[in-house]
């Protein structure tokens, strides 16, 4: 089955929320991302997965992304490491594994991925994740090319999984090549997620996000969203999402990848698309969801 994401679908995807309820109630996601040369990804992606509506944001990262997101994400709860990866210092080391499960298990999703670097202990981190973390994870950027090394890792999955890939990312999980991938994106994806049993948010100028079995298409493409950092957003926010919803993977993505693609448009209607950021469409994620709870059912 395959539907057309735009806004109509969009709304029918879009959760209610209760006034009366209180932020627990509102999931908890855990953000395992960024390092001191990638102090940004953690920010970018922190900063959507709090505007997605989720009760509580957590942060785990090392101490120089700490420290800014002290600045820059008032609302989040934070959660230095106590140990880093010595050949490359700054980055996340496995033995923070420990530290982290106690606060894992208390989160509905979590982000693992966005700016950790590709080392040793990333990879030993990784596979502790999919083999241990119970909630719905959510892979994306750095953690996928640590993925790509070995994606029978996937086959031990302990909760349920979400990949987001560009296309170079998905040519590395799956050995195609971009010619390849070109012939056939949208089976490509179906049949990775068919494979692995994952949700797949395959992003490009057209996206696709499937479960293997049914399928959501975006076709907007909008050139001032190819810039580094547009995809950590994506991925906070779909995080974020999941943790409303976190047995939703597939809605929580497409969901994600609209409001996403939405609050891109905005940002390129207020700076164009040579001059927006990311960080602009991030600006706009409140309008985009004001757009979509305003559009009737």
């Amino acid at each position: 089955m395959s539907y057309t994401l735009d806004k109509v679908c969009a709304r029918g995807l879009l959760p209610r929320r209760d006034d009366t309820q209180a932020k627990w109630q509102f999931g908890r996601t855990m953000l395992v991302c960024g390092s001191a040369a990638m102090p940004g990804a953690a920010l970018m992606a922190g900063e959507a997965a709090l505007r997605s509506g989720a009760g509580l944001v957590q942060l785990c990262s090392v101490e120089e992304v700490i420290r800014a997101a002290r600045v820059r994400l008032p609302e989040a709860l934070l959660f230095p490491v106590d140990r880093q990866e010595e050949r490359l210092p700054g980055a996340i080391h496995k033995d923070a594994a420990w530290s982290i499960l106690p606060q894992a298990e208390k989160a509905q999703s979590l982000l693992f991925g966005p700016g950790v670097a590709i080392t040793d202990h990333g990879r030993k981190l990784l596979k502790w994740l999919v083999q241990e973390y119970k909630g719905a994870l959510v892979i994306d950027a750095d953690g996928l090319n640590l993925l790509a090394e070995n994606t029978a890792l996937l086959y031990k999955v302990s909760g349920r999984c979400l990949l987001t890939p560009h296309w170079g990312e998905f040519c590395r999980l799956t050995g195609l090549s971009r010619e390849q991938l070109e012939s056939d994106p949208a089976g490509a994806a179906m049949a990775f997620a068919r494979q692995y049993s994952c949700v797949v948010v395959l992003k490009g100028a057209v996206t696709h996000i499937t479960d293997g079995q049914q399928r959501y298409v975006l076709d907007c493409p909008n050139s001032g969203m190819a810039k580094g950092g547009s995809g950590d957003v994506l991925a906070g926010l779909t995080a974020g999402l999941c943790a409303l919803r976190p047995q939703s993977l597939l809605e929580n993505a497409a969901l994600a990848v609209w409001l996403h693609s939405r609050a891109g448009r905005l940002a390129r209607e207020r700076q164009g698309a040579f001059a927006m950021l990311p960080r602009d469409v991030l600006d706009c994620l409140g309008a985009a969801f004001l757009e979509l709870e305003a559009s009737p059912l």
